[in-house]
């Protein structure tokens, strides 16, 4: 009688498994990190100015001159 012990080896197909299951986990963890975030909320302008803030200055008007706007 021969009692050879042969070394256990890792199957292949328990190894992919294993790696599947913890990436379908970590996904699961960061779609319900984003589902359980709060809403951004809209910025409130200040107080007493009203209108638009835009002011094209001469370095504008030259940059579309120069790009054909």
């Amino acid at each position: 009688m021969s009692d050879t012990k042969q070394p256990k080896t890792v199957q292949r197909r328990g190894f992919f498994a294993t790696i599947g299951l913890g990436g379908a986990a970590a996904a699961a963890t960061a779609v319900a990190s984003v589902v359980i975030a709060e809403p951004a909320q809209a910025m409130k302008p200040s107080g007493g100015k009203a209108g638009s803030h835009y002011q094209e200055s001469e370095h504008i008007k030259q940059f579309y001159k120069v790009n054909s706007y």
